[in-house]
């Protein structure tokens, strides 16, 4: 018996010592967390995939969530719009601006495996010169125009008729595989059976696509691409469910059953903010909502003032539109080329919500109150020469607009002049109202997503007036010759030295009221890392850095550091 109590208290004492012994070593190392590989991240996306072939740029947002995962372009457009390497990698731009000449990587393969090279970029590039291209006509009669010549293996010289500056933009188009779709027909590319088992060359590659009983889109299993010319992924899976509308996208998130959604209403947004489980992330899109002032009307020839035009902006409460209407997920617009570009001044000067300097502006043109008149009496209304300042606002008949123009003629109303709000539906404004320029002022929702490039021509130059996007009809030869050389010069830096020019104009002249930027509000959780996101070119972009996302932490001890 005694000798079973001197074999326990032996063992007590060795297991002290080896526990001090393991303790006093510890205190030499140090443990820290680091990303490892693998994982599963789970989207929502509010919305049904439409048109699975990239080529034919479809304005869905799930079918272009797809393509930025999954095919790749010859360059990709970085954060602030600038070009970057992607397929090709390097290009360079003649004097004269009539040529771009391409050298496609070394190595590229397929997500099959099968290599890349230049003859299937040539080969898609025939697909959108077809005459029979079923996509966007502008992006077909553009490379129409386009000359192609295959210099050797790897380098490409495409060739225009006149400068176009905004023409790299369009090399961002993903490439197609020639041994999947050889043979085909450019209109046929709709229904080619190689569009329900995408190959292209981007980060991630399909695996299963899963349609419900109907033939709809409900999930899609992408992988990581072993053979990526990119930073390889940390995630080794994406799973995208389709959601038909945002409640039920916001109820799968917050019963765990997927990790992130994007493009949230404002409410929506601004419900999850409290949520402890995920983060908000938010961008601004590439759209701005503003009042267009018909300025070819000949009865409203008041609009054609500046004083008048700038009176109207200052005496605009925009804070209170976006705190108030837009439960603040959207950010006063400061100029006519958006923030975070490579284009955009940072030195424009603010227009802040100044009443009374509104109306010491329009007073100083002669723009005067009936004596004796009161603020929401009927005769409370500006005159010169016996001419009301007066006009109506129409606006989109959804209820955000209407809450936003109510806002507005509240504001003006204050300061003298009369709005009378008018409504109609969306999906007649543009061949109703704008296209024939059929209304005095209009509210409407301006969408730069196709256009990455940051040329404003199409909207303010004189040639636009009569017949193009120009339907404000500001008529001012100045700052058309500088989005005249804007557009044909080479140079980036040339470029932004005459955008800059322009948005001071454009500030000073006030030709529309910039009302404001919306936000793209992001819920992801707390157990996704590395997710940023930088200003957005489109929806699709927040999956710009998904290469640094990770779900995945490794515990790794190691010697602390010495001091």
């Amino acid at each position: 018996m005694r000798q079973i109590r001197t074999q326990i208290t032996i063992a007590i004492v060795g297991l002290v010592l080896v526990g001090a012994l393991l303790y006093s070593q510890s205190l030499g190392l140090a443990v820290s967390f680091t990303p490892a590989p693998g994982g599963t991240f789970v989207e929502g996306v509010i919305g049904t995939p439409h048109e699975l072939n990239p080529l034919l740029f479809s304005e869905y947002a799930p079918d272009r969530d797809l393509a930025r995962l999954v095919y790749a372009g010859m360059i990709r457009l970085d954060s602030s719009g600038q070009p970057a390497p992607d397929l090709a990698e390097s290009w360079a731009v003649s004097a004269d601006g009539l040529s771009y000449t391409f050298v496609l990587r070394s190595g590229l393969r397929w997500h099959d495996g099968v290599p890349l090279s230049l003859d299937d970029v040539i080969f898609t590039i025939g697909l959108l010169q077809a005459a029979d291209y079923a996509g966007p006509a502008d992006v077909g009669a553009l490379w129409q125009q386009v000359s192609v010549a295959k210099l050797n293996a790897t380098t490409l010289k495409l060739t225009l008729p006149e400068p176009y500056a905004p023409f790299l933009d369009h090399t961002t188009f993903p490439v197609l595989p020639a041994h999947k779709f050889s043979g085909i027909r450019s209109g046929d590319l709709s229904v080619h059976p190689a569009n329900e088992s995408p190959v292209g060359a981007g980060p991630f590659r399909m695996e299963r696509l899963l349609r419900s009983e109907i033939g709809r889109p409900v999930e899609v299993l992408l992988s990581a691409n072993p053979y990526y010319h990119g930073p390889e992924p940390m995630l080794s899976y994406v799973r995208m469910l389709f959601f038909p509308n945002e409640a039920t996208a916001v109820k799968a998130l917050l019963q765990g059953e997927i990790m992130g959604v994007g493009g949230l209403s404002n409410l929506a947004a601004a419900d999850l903010l409290p949520e402890s489980d995920y983060n908000i992330f938010s961008a601004l899109l590439p759209e701005y909502r503003l009042i267009l002032l018909n300025q070819q009307n000949a009865a409203l020839t008041f609009f054609r003032d500046k004083k008048v035009r700038q009176a109207l902006l200052a005496g605009l409460n925009r804070e209170r539109l976006v705190d108030e209407a837009l439960v603040g997920q959207a950010v006063v617009a400061s100029g006519p080329i958006l923030p975070g570009t490579w284009a955009y001044s940072d030195k424009l000067r603010a227009v802040d919500y100044d009443p009374l300097r509104a109306a010491d502006s329009l007073r100083a043109g002669r723009w005067l109150l009936p004596e004796n008149s009161l603020p929401g009496t009927k005769n409370y209304v500006r005159q010169k020469n016996g001419k009301q300042l007066a006009f109506d606002l129409l606006v989109p008949n959804d209820a955000r607009s209407i809450a936003l123009g109510q806002m507005a003629v509240e504001d003006w109303a204050q300061l003298g002049v009369r709005v009378s709000l008018k409504a109609a539906l969306p999906a007649t404004i543009r061949d109703e109202y704008l296209e024939p320029r059929r209304f005095q002022a209009i509210m409407v929702h301006l969408s730069l997503q196709r256009t990455p490039d940051p040329d404003p021509y199409s909207f303010w130059h004189q040639t636009e007036i009569e017949s193009g996007q120009n339907y404000s009809g500001y008529d001012n030869r100045s700052m058309s010759e500088l989005l005249e050389q804007a557009r044909t010069t080479p140079s980036s830096a040339a470029r932004a030295r005459l955008y800059r020019s322009f948005q001071a104009r454009f500030m000073d002249e006030t030709p529309a009221l910039l009302l404001h930027y919306p936000v793209y509000s992001y819920a992801v959780s707390r157990a996704v890392n590395g997710v940023q996101l930088g200003p957005l070119l489109q929806p699709a972009d927040r999956f710009n850095t998904i290469a640094d996302w990770y779900i995945i932490i490794r515990r790794v001890v190691g010697a602390a550091a010495s001091g």
